[in-house]
């Protein structure tokens, strides 16, 4: 199960700033100055902006790149000096991109002696190292975000500001910050199913300076009568009077510690609370078979139409907020909307829209038969636009100063409705807006070189301090998460208690690029045995597969199909399909070319194995179609799959040209090399990089032989989630099993639908094999349309049996959400059969 985390606590362990100088503590009993438990909640960041900052000027919103300080230093003759270059500062500690109060440095005499003096005058005799007081922002680089959508385009406010700011500009009132650790003034209740959210987000983490936010309070709070440096055992804080320190404020805090507790709110609407390090961040987070609580989803029985650009827009028939997930059983409760007018192109709304009004109706549906749309998709923390008039039951204009309309998601409703922290107003309030009232202006996704997910709290210096951190809560705040123990749960439940939508073949899954050719293949000495699901093979003789020489290769008429045996290859005197994926391409004709297809034409005449049919044509011997039944004891199992070849003139100095027909109607990939556009990624056709386990194409080595086998023995395996790119390595791993049980079931019931397309589409040039081998009433036909419907007959028993205890494995025993989908393409197939005499 997943969940996010809607709530959190974190608390760090400070050092005083002015005792640590290169990571080297300077007093014995350095550890008893730790100050532990002090929660973030207290605490600010010694800068008043830094990088990720989000920042509003004027009608703008932005996102702080880069900050530029000026540094004033301390010298051992306690005179004060802002440098005339900050870069030529060094301290001991390489990696620290931005000086801060307390920090030890040292510089050449000339950054000193070109400085604007506070206090007293350069002396060459003075060593030009001290301690940074202060640091202050003369410069700031901004990556402009989004405009207000209110903003009137002849404004002098509408136009964007330049991406690098100055004093004038950030201290101007037209400049704010994005305040998100700041309290609402006016907070809104949260829904009924809500836990009582902490909303404290906080960016510190390991290795930031800090302040305490009220030092006064903090140093009663945690006993400051005693005095540094003098140390104290109990790690007090000290306040240090601006007196003693030329003016600057120096209580400063160095943060070598995180510890965050998390409140996460589960797809099954149930709460709990965690240490951070107990739990891991879901890898299923962008899986469109996934969703939560609160969210919008659309069933995919829209309609699709075609518009004056010849593009196509898709129309959902139906628009939902999800209630509750059953994850295990990838079911979802939804509420759906009343009339929405909603249509999507790509990744983007096309129009305005309206979701309408929420049904009081609960219905259950498989999470296969619903997706969501990342236009519309809004998670906590992502910062938001608000459209004019869309917040909800405001009878009068909000009482604040500052930017009302730019906030951040905090809280997904079940009634549809969002809550936004408008975190840039003063005061800071809560408001309600719909979905459509809102577009997105910033999320953390969308660019991951700002995220720090490496940062896992271990101490500065682990011979001081033990190793108790976990996230910082920077890096964990909003983190969609998983549970661990999830592998051995039984599903739960009675299918027939439930409905769902009526959707061909309907299922929805994102596909992973990064592909790996598995193994390495050698068929150059044998040929692998192959589980068949039609029955043992036998050789085609003479009569039938005649030598070929390079310059007369075998034709034949495609014949009637014979009842005892099918030919493996062919070569037709019909013309290629017209679908056929190259049949535009240029066909080479050099005697060098026609003598290399003669020798893989020989190979494939006698060495195809079981369940592979390869047919070719006479016009265009460099074309060639390729039916290849799936494996047995595979989610592939009695199902076709059709491949395209292409030989180019460069062959075989460069692979062969492969294109996959796909037919999951654009609801996801049957497999992760088998891509829906028709890329096949395998290292021997040069689409995936090669190592030591895999092998490359060799011009003198490899064959089309090779390639089929590896497809048949590589890619229609048995758990294709680890063929994911890196996924092989964590086969053995208890906690990746569940996921790849949920990949396998998707590609089972994906694969019964090739079954139905087959058979319902004119899949030249084979029309004949496919009757035959699936709805032939000859004695020895393979049946495999019977087959195939037994098979998803028995795993629909198994996986809604309440005495089955076996572990889910996604092919025989499955989710009740592909349940769904199975009973429905076991109809579609029972159409199919033909009529018995």
């Amino acid at each position: 199960m997943s969940g996010t985390v809607v709530g959190l606590a974190a608390a760090c362990t400070l050092f005083p700033a002015a005792h640590y100088h290169g990571g080297l503590l300077t007093q014995p009993a350095a550890a008893a100055l730790a100050l532990r438990n002090v929660p973030a909640a207290e605490l600010r960041s010694v800068h008043e902006y830094s990088e990720g900052h989000l920042v509003v000027y004027r009608d703008w919103v932005g996102r702080v790149a880069h900050v530029y300080d000026d540094v004033a230093v301390q010298l051992s003759n306690n005179a004060v000096v802002v440098v005339e270059d900050p870069a030529e500062l060094a301290h001991d500690d390489v990696t620290l991109d931005r000086l801060s109060v307390g920090d030890t440095v040292r510089t050449k005499k000339g950054n000193l002696r070109r400085g604007r003096w506070r206090y007293g005058a350069f002396d060459p005799h003075v060593r030009p190292e001290g301690v940074v007081v202060e640091t202050r922002p003369v410069e700031m680089d901004v990556q402009w975000l989004a405009r207000s959508i209110s903003a009137s385009n002849t404004s002098l406010s509408a136009q964007e500001p330049p991406a690098t700011l100055g004093p004038d500009d950030f201290e101007s009132p037209a400049f704010c910050k994005y305040d998100a650790s700041g309290s609402a003034a006016h907070t809104l209740p949260l829904e009924a199913h809500g836990p009582q959210r902490i909303y404290h987000v906080t960016d510190l983490a390991v290795g930031d300076r800090v302040r305490f936010k009220d030092i006064a309070a903090a140093a009663a709070k945690y006993d400051g009568t005693h005095t540094l440096p003098s140390g104290d055992p109990q790690g007090r804080v000290t306040r240090i009077p601006r007196t003693e320190s030329l003016g600057y404020d120096l209580n400063v805090y160095l943060v070598t510690q995180t510890h965050t507790h998390v409140t996460v709110q589960w797809q099954d609407l149930t709460v709990t609370e965690h240490p951070s390090t107990s739990l891991v961040p879901d890898p299923n987070v962008e899986d469109d078979d996934e969703v939560w609580p609160g969210e919008v989803v659309f069933s995919k029985d829209g309609r699709e139409a075609k518009n004056a650009e010849e593009t196509w827009t898709t129309k959902p028939e139906k628009v939902g907020i999800v209630q509750a997930v059953k994850s295990r059983d990838r079911i979802a409760q939804v509420r759906w909307f009343t009339n929405p007018s909603l249509e999507i192109f790509g990744p983007d709304i096309l129009r305005p829209f309206s979701t309408g009004v929420l049904n009081d109706d609960i219905e259950h549906v498989s999470l296969y038969d619903i997706y969501s749309f990342p236009a519309l998709t809004r998670r906590r923390n992502d910062f938001v636009l608000l459209h004019p008039g869309s917040i909800e039951g405001l009878q009068a204009p909000l009482n604040v100063t500052g930017p009302d309309w730019f906030g951040e998601v905090i809280d997904l409703g079940l009634d549809g409705k969002l809550t936004v922290r408008l975190g840039a107003a003063k005061p800071v309030v809560d408001v309600k807006v719909p979905y459509e009232g809102v577009t997105l202006a910033y999320s953390s996704d969308m660019d991951d070189d700002f995220l720090d997910m490496g940062m896992d709290g271990q101490s500065l210096d682990d011979s001081e301090y033990d190793n108790e951190s976990d996230f910082d809560s920077a890096s964990f705040n909003e983190m969609w998460i998983e549970y661990e123990g999830m592998d051995g749960e039984h599903p739960v439940g009675d299918d027939e208690e439930w409905s769902t939508e009526n959707e061909d073949d309907g299922d929805d899954d994102m596909s992973i690029p990064d592909l790996i050719d598995p193994h390495q293949v050698d068929t150059s000495k044998t040929t692998p045995e192959t589980k068949s699901p039609v029955g043992k093979q036998e050789q085609n003789d003479e009569s039938s597969h005649r030598e070929m020489g390079a310059t007369s290769p075998m034709v034949e008429d495609h014949p009637e199909m014979p009842t005892d045996t099918l030919l493996s290859f062919l070569i037709l005197e019909s013309p290629p399909p017209a679908n056929h994926q190259y049949l535009h391409q240029s066909s080479a004709s050099s005697s060098a070319f026609l003598r290399r297809i003669g020798k893989e034409h020989k190979i494939l005449s006698t060495s195809l194995p079981p369940n592979i049919f390869v047919r070719t044509w006479e016009s265009r011997l460099d074309l060639l179609r390729v039916l290849i039944i799936g494996p047995n004891d595979t989610p592939y199992e009695y199902a076709p799959f059709v491949v395209d070849f292409h030989l180019p003139q460069t062959y075989p100095q460069t692979p062969p040209e492969a294109f996959f027909h796909s037919w999951t109607n654009g609801n996801g990939p049957v497999n992760p090399n088998l891509y829906e556009d028709g890329k096949i990624c395998l290292s021997l056709l040069g689409t995936w990089h090669t190592d030591e386990r895999n092998e490359s194409w060799s011009p003198a080595k490899s064959t089309l032989l090779q390639v089929l086998v590896s497809i048949m023995g590589l890619v229609l395996v048995k758990e294709p989630y680890y063929n994911e790119a890196g996924y092989d390595v964590h086969r053995s791993a208890p906690e990746t099993k569940l996921n790849s049980a949920l990949y396998t079931e998707r590609a089972y019931f994906r694969a019964r639908a090739f079954i139905s397309h087959a058979l319902t589409n004119d899949v030249a040039p084979f029309k004949q094999e496919l009757e035959y081998l699936y709805r032939s009433h000859d004695e020895d036909a393979p049946r495999l349309l019977d087959k195939a419907i037994d098979a998803a007959n028995e795993a629909v028993q198994r996986s809604t049996s309440e005495t089955n205890m076996s572990e889910r494995d996604g092919m025989r025993t499955m989710s009740l959400g592909a349940v769904v989908m199975l009973k429905r393409q076991i109809e579609k197939l029972q159409a199919l059969k033909p009529a018995t005499s």
